[in-house]
């Protein structure tokens, strides 16, 4: 058995996408816990108990400001020096392979779409798709390897191809040995957040 066969890592409910802003210097990530409080009152995420908002904006390489879901944690900080919203899978998951992965993007999207279309924020997020991250926080059932990353493009490469109409530019292995399953992934073009969210397949089940 080769390497990579031994590894199932999209059985891992910890999926993760992270989206950047596009233009970095408009972040004011402190103003963000009220936006997501509000979120919390108006139960704007969908399918999502969302619990609280936690604020590590003070802790060094923390994981920024958070928020904190039954199913799902959201973060929004920064990493390698860009901000970006992340939605990180934990526990449950409904999808496996090709679909773990349209669930992870749809919901990654819509938070990036709150964030974008929230009035409070008066239109300075903007999220760019042309550069995303997708990762898996599993070190058990997706090491931060070539044979992880050889295990997922398959389907990671045919749900990018449907989502975006076209393949990826490039799928690159980011994260160090020791460190969670992070790929970079470039593409051609850049749909608008809102255009990619109308291409997301409805969850199964």
């Amino acid at each position: 058995m080769s390497g990579n066969e031994a590894v199932r890592p999209l059985t891992s409910s910890e999926v993760s996408v992270k989206l950047f802003v596009d233009e970095q210097s408009v972040v004011r990530p402190l103003e963000l816990i009220a936006v997501f409080h509000q979120w919390i009152k108006e139960g704007a995420l969908q399918d999502e108990l969302v619990i609280d908002v936690a604020n590590y904006e003070h802790v060094p390489k923390g994981p920024g400001i958070v928020l904190i879901c039954d199913k799902a944690h959201y973060y929004f900080g920064v990493r390698a020096g860009r901000w970006g919203m992340r939605y990180r899978g934990r526990r449950d998951a409904r999808a496996t392979g090709e679909g773990a992965i349209a669930s992870a993007f749809g919901s990654a999207l819509r938070a990036a779409a709150l964030l974008e279309n929230d009035p409070t924020l008066e239109g300075r997020y903007r999220f760019r798709t042309d550069e995303v991250e997708f990762g898996i926080y599993d070190r058990l059932l997706a090491p931060s390897s070539q044979d992880t990353l050889d295990a997922v493009r398959p389907g990671l490469t045919s749900s990018l191809t449907a989502l975006y109409g076209e393949q990826p530019q490039s799928l690159e292995l980011v994260s160090g040995p020791k460190e969670p399953f992070m790929v970079a992934i470039k593409n051609a073009g850049s749909p608008s957040v809102e255009e990619l969210l109308e291409r997301v397949p409805a969850p199964v089940g």
